[in-house]
């Protein structure tokens, strides 16, 4: 089943704010895109993953949405070789902020294998 999300504005606080969740199938690539909408504040994500919907959410090394600074935008291909829960968390700098995410999923061949 496609992970596909259409561009949603998600609204971040200084503290750990949930910005997307995915199910996503073997071997389906998923491409996230978040922008921060903000002209003043950093954004600050973490990629996490679970293996079965029993495991909690663990954090992965992926350093890709660590610092988006104001108005920035980072694009990642996520590539997966099983079936998991994949979600993405984040903090805004200051008093928080908005961020866009959109995500397109295709069946393809890992660029990076979590």
């Amino acid at each position: 089943m496609p992970s596909n999300i259409a561009p949603t504005v998600v609204a971040i606080a200084p503290t750990t704010t949930p910005v997307v969740e995915l199910v996503v199938s073997a071997d389906e690539a998923v491409t996230v895109q978040i922008e921060n909408l903000s002209a003043t504040e950093t954004f600050s994500g973490t990629v996490r993953r679970a293996l079965d919907a029993g495991n909690a959410m663990a954090d992965t090394s992926l350093p890709d949405f660590t610092s988006i600074p104001p108005l920035g935008s980072v694009v990642v291909d996520l590539v997966f070789s099983f079936t998991q829960r994949v979600d993405v968390v984040g903090t805004m700098t200051g008093a928080g902020g908005d961020v866009r995410v959109t995500a397109v999923s295709r069946l393809s061949r890992a660029r990076r294998l979590l």
